[in-house]
């Protein structure tokens, strides 16, 4: 990064947004400074310093934040994504919010109509870069997520967890279906369809394992004589494992510089 600071405005101070916040504090020499941190729940705000804690969204710009990170929730960025492109670039972690076709029209129009960079994480996607690549042959992606149904927010889908006694798929279809109804678990399947080949031809299943203690991420891409296999691992508290948490610190602690229009980072 330059010498001059990359003011940070945090929306969402939740599990996420406290650890990013608690890193970026322990680290000045990633050149970034808080801008602001808003939460709708106004009291996680009671203890942030006055000049951080920021009660009203629409007084962000007087902030002056060269980023806005949503680290919250889609709906942010349908309510207010927009309005933040008119004055800063904008990182949204809720990548199922570009599940909404119009909303991602929306949101890219107003990068561009405005000069500014419309973010959208890695969400510790291990392999997106080989899945960008080869987005323009590739004929197949499948996304297999299986986690416990204690890490997984059911309240959209209507299913009841408590049901599920077995390893059990929840989900099996096109990813713009899987982002609707579990839209706190599957940002990662978004930003595969997002990179590659789109949320109508990318495949998830969700799979619900009481007996797992991690969360497993698998993913395989075929076409044109190429064939992707990753898998991976995770340690995991709540709907979002540890990698999630390191690769969204990393992607804003290395926000860099670029031209208008969505870019992942």
């Amino acid at each position: 990064m330059s010498n001059q600071k990359c003011r940070v405005g945090i929306v969402g101070y939740g599990q996420i947004g406290t650890y990013v916040y608690d890193q970026i504090s322990k680290h000045p020499e990633w050149g970034i400074e808080i801008a602001f941190i808003h939460d709708n729940l106004t009291d996680r705000l009671a203890t942030l310093p006055k000049d951080v804690a920021l009660y009203d969204i629409h007084e962000f710009a007087s902030r002056k934040p060269d980023v806005v990170c949503e680290l919250a929730h889609r709906d942010v960025s349908k309510q207010y994504g927009a309005m933040f492109l008119e004055k800063a670039d904008y990182f949204a972690l809720s990548v199922t919010a570009f599940s909404d076709s119009e909303l991602e029209k929306t949101l890219r129009e107003a990068a561009l109509a405005n000069g500014r960079r419309l973010l959208v994480p890695h969400g510790a996607v291990m392999g997106l870069d080989a899945i960008i690549e080869a987005r323009e042959v590739l004929e197949e992606v499948h996304f297999t997520m299986t986690k416990n149904p204690i890490n997984i927010d059911f309240k959209v889908s209507g299913i009841d967890p408590s049901t599920i006694k077995t390893r059990t798929v929840v989900y099996d279809g096109p990813t713009r279906g899987v982002c609707s109804k579990f839209p706190r678990n599957v940002n990662t399947h978004a930003a595969v369809a997002l990179a590659g080949i789109g949320f109508d031809r990318t495949h998830s299943m969700l799979i619900a394992d009481p007996s797992m203690d991690t969360a497993l991420l698998e993913i395989a891409a075929k076409g044109n004589g190429i064939d992707l296999y990753m898998r991976r691992a995770d340690s995991i508290k709540g709907v979002s494992g540890l990698a999630t948490l390191q690769s969204v610190v990393r992607s804003i602690a290395n926000l860099g510089q670029g031209g208008p229009g969505l870019q992942f980072c």
